[in-house]
C-alpha cells in the first residue's frame, strides 16, 4: 500500500512540474528578428533591423548558425525539402531549398511574421512540373499542398554554417528567446552569403 501511494504521490508530482513547465515555455516564444549585422564580438550580436532599430542577441554554444545562398526557383529537385512564404490573395514571396541535414525544418504549415496573415508551408516535394511557373506539390505531416512559383520568387539555399559568417552588412534571421534577465539569446541564426537574403 505505500509502494502505492508513493508512486501515486510521484505521478502526481511529475504531472504537477508538467503542468507548471508549460506556461512558462508557452510565455517564452521563439522571436525572429531580421536586419544586417552590425557588430559581432565574441558571443554578442548586434543587428540592424530592417526598421532602423539596433538590437542585440547573445549566443551560445547551443546556438545553430546556418548560411543561405543565392538560388534560383529552378534549382528545387523532385526529392528537394523547401518552405514556401506565402499570404491569402498573393503569390509566394519566398521559397527556402534546404540542405539535407536541414530537411524537416518547421514542417506544416504555421502563421510566419513576415507580414500580416503570412504563412509558411514546409515540406517535402511529392511533385514538380513547369518552367515558368514552376509548379510543385509538397506533403508534410499535416497533408500536401500545391504552389505555383514564378521565375523570380526570391529563393536561397539553407545549409551549416559557421559564426565567422556573421560580418557587418550581411543580412540574418536570428531565431531567439528572451531570458530570465530580459536579454535575447540565439538559438538559431540564418545568414545570408554575398549579400544574400534569407527568404525566412
Amino acid at each position: 500500500m505505500r509502494h502505492r501511494l508513493a508512486g501515486l504521490a510521484a505521478g502526481l508530482l511529475a504531472a504537477l512540474s508538467t503542468f507548471v513547465a508549460g506556461p512558462a515555455a508557452a510565455d517564452n516564444p521563439l522571436t525572429r528578428l531580421r536586419g544586417t549585422v552590425e557588430m559581432r564580438t565574441n558571443d554578442t550580436l548586434v543587428l540592424r533591423s530592417y526598421e532602423g532599430a539596433t538590437l542585440t542577441a547573445y549566443m551560445n554554444p547551443r546556438t545553430r548558425t546556418l548560411i543561405a545562398n543565392r538560388s534560383v526557383v529552378r534549382d528545387i529537385k523532385p526529392e528537394s525539402y523547401i518552405s514556401v512564404l506565402s499570404a491569402p490573395g498573393e503569390d509566394p514571396s519566398g521559397v527556402v531549398i534546404y540542405s539535407p541535414s536541414e530537411r524537416g525544418f518547421e514542417a506544416g504549415r504555421q502563421p510566419w511574421d513576415t507580414k500580416p496573415g503570412a504563412i509558411l508551408t514546409a515540406g517535402w516535394i511529392v511533385s514538380r512540373d513547369g518552367r515558368n511557373p514552376v509548379q510543385v506539390q509538397l506533403k508534410n505531416p499535416e497533408g500536401e499542398a500545391r504552389f505555383d512559383l514564378a521565375a523570380g520568387t526570391p529563393t536561397t539555399q539553407i545549409a551549416p554554417g559557421e559564426k565567422s559568417l556573421l560580418v557587418p552588412g550581411a543580412h540574418v534571421v536570428v531565431f531567439a528567446r528572451t531570458d530570465g534577465n530580459g536579454l535575447l539569446n540565439a538559438d538559431m541564426i540564418v545568414v545570408g552569403r554575398q549579400s544574400a537574403r534569407p527568404a525566412l
